[in-house]
């Protein structure tokens, strides 16, 4: 009796697995040919547009495409940012703006690079920094014939450990503030200059698809993000502008353990951020509108959807 019940069971779950896979693909495949008949009819008017000026290399110099990087100074930000200075002809960039607070790390970095690389130090919490970061962009559009942002990374953010009482409203204020209000206000202020083939990608987290004890404030500004994102990239689709919602498992080589004052310093099977990035930048350049760049994260993924919240809190406060 039992053994005919797990069949079933096994069965049951598996179909729906099954099914569910296929209709992604489908859906995924129908998403890249509309991003690519797009961002072809957008590289087709840059063409005519450079012919109509007579093609010359003085008039295709004034087109200026660049990369914003929020978080850049360590961790995932950083490798994002080495990453694109690799390829950038493979990510349309010409320039890489580099964000955080920390004005020495930025600079450090802008000369390890090759890109030509703009180090701008500003509190993404303070709405009137974010203003004039919108001030830049607007002066920037003016020395170009053309300028644009061809991919927005907004990799800032921060976790910390421990029930709600004991963190405090601040603490998780703040998370919530640089979390999803900034990259919401970073996305809204590089829209107007985003062109058909620019890419956003919003790093969120595996603990957007469950709830996570001693991490709610955390793990509910995640899903917040992944949830934009999701919407996002079916909004934005008709302008053959890539959305992607980055969400991976523990990366134990930055600084988001040590600030989260977790404990265990390298969970098991956790990532090194110079693969996550590879990853989820391959994810977002095919269009993908999820990327879980590991096993552990894509798993997740997977499963979350057919367990019950309750028993996935339950489960989290056993491992964490």
């Amino acid at each position: 009796m039992l053994g005919d019940l797990f069949r079933f069971l096994a069965s049951f779950f598996g179909t729906i697995v099954v099914a569910s896979l296929i209709i992604s693909l489908v859906v995924s495949a129908i998403e890249r040919v509309h991003l690519t008949r797009k961002i072809r009819a957008e590289k087709n008017r840059a063409q005519k547009e450079i012919k109509e000026g007579g093609g010359s290399v003085k008039v295709y110099a004034r087109f200026r495409r660049i990369a914003v990087v929020t978080g850049a100074s360590s961790g995932l930000g950083r490798a994002y940012v080495k990453l694109i200075d690799q390829k950038s002809w493979k990510y349309n960039v010409d320039e890489i703006w580099l964000i955080a607070r920390r004005q020495d790390r930025l600079k450090e970095l802008a000369g390890e690079i090759r890109l030509p690389s703009r180090v701008i130090c500003m509190d993404l919490c303070s709405q009137e920094e974010i203003e004039a970061f919108g001030q830049k962009l607007a002066a920037q559009a003016q020395e170009y014939e053309e300028f644009s942002v061809s991919l927005l990374i907004n990799c800032a953010g921060f976790g910390s450990y421990g029930a709600s009482e004991k963190l405090g409203h601040r603490t998780e204020n703040r998370m919530i503030d640089l979390n999803d209000k900034a990259a919401i206000s970073m996305t809204d202020i590089c829209l107007p200059y985003m062109k058909a083939g620019s890419r956003i990608m919003q790093v969120c987290s595996v603990a957007a698809f469950q709830p996570i004890v001693h991490f709610g404030a955390y793990a509910a500004s995640k899903a917040l993000l992944y949830t934009y994102s999701r919407s996002q990239h079916i909004e934005l689709l008709g302008r053959g502008i890539g959305v992607t919602a980055v969400c991976p498992y523990w990366i134990y080589d930055t600084e988001f353990i040590d600030t989260a004052s977790i404990e265990n310093k390298k969970p098991f099977l956790s990532s090194k951020s110079q693969s996550v990035a590879k990853i989820s930048l391959h994810d977002a350049l095919y269009g993908h509108a999820v990327s879980t760049p590991g096993i552990v994260c894509t798993a997740e993924r997977i499963f979350a959807g057919l367990i019950p919240d309750g028993l996935l809190g339950y489960i989290t406060s056993r491992f964490l």
